[in-house]
């Protein structure tokens, strides 16, 4: 075989495994300043959609019961975590929280590591470092466009969560609940006007 030839193999190889990859690439790109989780865009990202895409991941359904499913997520080797709760509102996410187990230091480094220092929201007793071994209850968050965020709480008492939360669709839903509780008194009052 001639140097020429293998070249000319060498480059086909090349061309052939571009081809290849590109072929059966990832689906376009998320923009780099949006929030995402299992390399969905969890703005925009259908139920449907975020099921696929946890499910390629390794994540196993325990099942939905209404709008929560729960998946056993120890296999995906994300530190201090073993399983997610999601919450949809019709045909979006509105929430997939995480428990975390107690000793969470590496997932916090690796959190701080991925969005940058965290904002603290509640600390009743001040906080330290986020990547400290022990940190202060309290509310550590981090803010992203369209409404979209991660939050890690860790209460005083109950279990420390991670949330990747759509606080934008989390508003509309609780303004509506709460429209409807106060029609629903507004009806009740006007029906009992004579009692009181």
């Amino acid at each position: 075989m001639t140097m020429l030839s293998r070249r000319h193999i060498a480059c086909g190889v090349i061309a052939a495994a571009t081809l290849h990859a590109a072929a059966f690439a990832a689906p376009a790109a998320v923009r780099p300043d949006r929030l995402t989780l299992f390399g969905v865009d969890m703005a925009d990202a259908t139920v449907s959609q975020f099921q696929a895409a946890a499910k390629a991941a390794g994540a196993k359904s325990k099942g939905r019961k209404g709008t929560v499913e729960t998946f056993n997520v120890s296999s995906l080797g994300i530190p201090a975590v073993t399983e997610m709760t999601a919450t949809y509102v019709g045909d979006r996410v509105m929430a997939a929280q995480y428990d975390v187990d107690y000793q969470n230091e590496q997932l916090r480094k690796m959190l701080q590591t991925k969005y940058g220092t965290p904002v603290v929201t509640q600390s009743p007793f001040g906080h330290g470092e986020f990547t400290e071994q022990y940190i202060s209850d309290g509310t550590y968050s981090w803010n992203f466009p369209a409404g979209m965020q991660v939050v890690f709480k860790k209460p005083f008492s109950g279990s420390t969560t991670l949330t990747y939360l759509n606080a934008d669709l989390l508003k509309t839903v609780e303004t509506n609940v709460k429209g409807r509780a106060d029609r629903e008194a507004s009806d009740k009052a006007k029906e009992k006007t004579n009692v009181f």
